[in-house]
């Protein structure tokens, strides 16, 4: 009977020492997944932190280029001098002060660019438009019909809508103007590569917005006609070109009227309807200010770089300043390419 006891206590003691054994490897276990999921919560809450720490900051460099661009507009109207050019302050790379934080803001005349808008069927000018971006894609080096069918995109019910039908998934020619140049690659046969070649040089705007002639390039200004050769355009466009960027050299650095434009020898002619009576210059398609700007914003906090476009109409007849598009998907790399065309120190 004893043995049977000791036997029987033997049990007991020993289920007693699996249950503490499973009770401690629960415990254990529950410990662990308490463990992992709050360094799980402290990187989540650091990632948020460092994600609302870059949007914050994005937002007030955003509203810093805004306090900028219409100083710049403020200085101008008290000097009576109510022009944007290349050789201006504002068109050269600004850093924070490092102790402040790591950025960098880059601001572009969008209206120095080519605007595929203008070869919407609404625009008076769009037969012509579409020749000046045919020549434009030639002085690249860039093989493709992009004109036609950009052109083809914007026309109402046309057939080519059913190549974006058939595509997976399937979608539709929107058939009204572009809110951002990044649009032509929802277009058939626009290829990456081709995009990121033309897209230093062409902007999305209001459908009549003009072109500054103090900010545009030689390549854009060669495409308006194409009786005008490239170097001649280097010619007029270099007469906007500083090496010292900056409000004390502006002067020396515009055109202040288009009328001055019109006066170019290589222009005049080609302008006169009377010696080149199908010419399509109108003095309406050009300006010597801006109210369309792109503000490339970076910020790098722990190590980790982010990009904001931000698309700022400047309002000149209301003193308005405003944002009217974000990109949050901009990189480093889209700087480097849209930058490295800036009119300013000489480029």
């Amino acid at each position: 009977m004893h043995s049977q006891n000791k036997r029987h206590n033997n049990k007991e003691h020993g289920l007693a020492l699996i249950t503490v054994l499973l009770i401690f490897a629960l415990v254990s276990m529950l410990a662990v997944s308490i463990q992992t999921q709050q360094e799980y919560t402290i990187r989540q809450a650091s990632a948020t932190l460092s994600s609302s720490q870059q949007y914050t900051t994005l937002m007030s460099i955003e509203d810093f280029a805004k306090a900028g661009l219409m100083l710049d507009y403020k200085r101008d109207t008290d000097a009576n001098e109510l022009w944007d050019t290349g050789s201006e302050a504002w068109n050269k790379p600004f850093p924070l002060p490092p102790e402040i934080i790591q950025s960098v803001i880059y601001i572009r005349d969008l209206q120095g660019l080519f605007n595929l808008n203008s070869l919407h069927p609404t625009h008076p000018q769009n037969g012509a438009s579409k020749l000046r971006l045919k020549r434009l894609l030639d002085e690249l080096g860039i093989e493709s019909g992009m004109e036609n069918t950009l052109t083809q995109w914007f026309t109402k019910d046309h057939s080519s809508n059913y190549d974006y039908q058939n595509q997976e998934p399937a979608y539709s020619a929107s058939e009204i103007e572009f809110s951002h140049p990044s649009e032509l690659l929802l277009l058939t046969g626009v290829t990456q590569d081709q995009y990121r070649k033309l897209e230093p040089y062409i902007t999305a705007l209001p459908i009549t917005t003009p072109l500054n002639i103090n900010t545009t390039y030689p390549e854009i200004l060669s495409a308006w006609d194409s009786k005008l050769t490239l170097d001649q355009s280097r010619e007029i466009v270099n007469k906007t070109r500083s090496n010292n960027c900056g409000p004390l050299e502006r002067n020396n650095f515009v055109f202040s009227d288009i009328d001055t434009l019109f006066e170019e020898a290589a222009i005049k002619d080609l302008a006169d309807p009377n010696k080149n009576p199908d010419n399509t210059w109108d003095k309406g398609d050009f300006d010597v200010k801006t109210k369309y700007f792109s503000v490339l914003s970076t910020v790098k906090i722990n190590g980790e770089e982010v990009v904001l476009e931000s698309i700022i109409k400047r309002d000149l007849d209301s003193d308005f300043v405003g944002t009217v598009y974000r990109d949050f998907s901009r990189t480093p790399d889209d700087i480097e390419r849209l930058v490295k065309t800036m009119n300013c120190a000489g480029a």
